[in-house]
């Protein structure tokens, strides 16, 4: 995948202010509290600010918005002292998920295209826990630095969004030896998003 594409995509992520906690409820606390189990857990955990209504994403047709109605952002680690996994959880404003969807999914297949050998990729789509997922892989852990997949979720039944950086730890901190190891990891962790998701949106 274009490594500089990847490697900004978190820079994009939602500014955080001090008024981000002054909400009336908390719809996405049950699904952020969620990611704490089976051996994961977040060290950060950062609420979108009430003013900040959308995001930018590139498209195939420039740069467009997604709404964001609420959302955390947090650094998800295991075992090692460095993060595993950079997530937002989103939701989207009232009667908006199904335009956010369609950009997001442009924003995907984008990346897709505008990747590069070595670390040419391509967009899968599945569906886990009824939440739909798409995934870009970089088909070698040795050859990437910073983030090394990139998972979207889309849940319709509660309007939800979860980005997923997954970080290429460094050699020295890895908690996984080969790409299947890395595979492995990042599946298990993918699945119990994609189950929290289902389990804990209101």
């Amino acid at each position: 995948m274009n490594q500089r594409t990847l490697v900004l995509i978190p820079l994009l992520a939602f500014a955080l202010g001090a008024n981000a906690q002054e909400r009336a409820t908390d719809p996405l606390g049950p699904v952020a509290k969620c990611i704490n189990s089976d051996g994961f857990h977040y060290q950060t955990k950062d609420r979108l600010p009430v003013t900040s209504t959308s995001r930018p994403v590139v498209t195939s047709k420039g740069q467009m918005a997604v709404s964001t109605a609420d959302g955390y952002r947090l650094m998800v680690y295991r075992k090692s002292s460095a993060p595993l996994v950079n997530l937002k959880i989103e939701r989207s404003a009232q009667g908006r998920f199904a335009d956010d969807r369609l950009v997001l999914i442009d924003q995907m297949k984008e990346l897709a295209a505008s990747s590069k050998s070595p670390n040419q990729v391509s967009l899968d789509t599945s569906m886990q826990n009824g939440i739909e997922v798409l995934a870009m892989n970089n088909p070698d852990i040795d050859h990437v630095s910073g983030v090394i997949s990139l998972y979207t979720l889309l849940d319709a039944a509660h309007d939800t969004v979860a980005t997923a950086y997954v970080l290429n730890q460094r050699p020295e901190v890895r908690e996984y030896a080969s790409n299947a190891e890395y595979a492995t990891l990042r599946d298990r962790f993918i699945a119990l998003l994609s189950d929290c998701m289902s389990r804990s949106a209101k």
